[in-house]
């Protein structure tokens, strides 16, 4: 195994233990709007993200809209981890190539 292979290896670990852990981490915007409902503007919080191409929402209570925030900044930190381990994962891609057509 090559020296700069470890070295990638070592990084793919130290980031995929990022992802193990923060816990309750969501990926998707948190819309806050208002909707009428008995002739009254309400406040209406809900969670949207694509899953298999279809928008899917959850309704988000004023009580849980705090936490839901904070496990949405958490899912941007996690989602710039991801975004580090695919990086890290094309060049040991590339490295195999390279050694293989040697």
């Amino acid at each position: 195994m090559l020296e700069k292979e470890k070295d990638l290896l070592n990084q793919k670990e130290k980031l995929l233990s990022e992802l193990t852990k923060s816990e309750n981490w969501i990926i998707g915007s948190i819309i806050e709007t208002t909707r009428i409902q008995s002739g009254k503007k309400k406040p209406f919080n809900y969670l949207s993200r694509s899953l298999k191409g279809k928008t899917q929402t959850t309704y988000i209570s004023k009580e849980q809209l705090n936490e839901f925030k904070k496990a949405r900044e958490l899912g941007s930190i996690i989602q710039v981890v991801l975004n580090e381990i695919i990086e890290v994962n094309i060049k040991l891609l590339k490295l195999k190539k390279a050694v293989d057509s040697e």
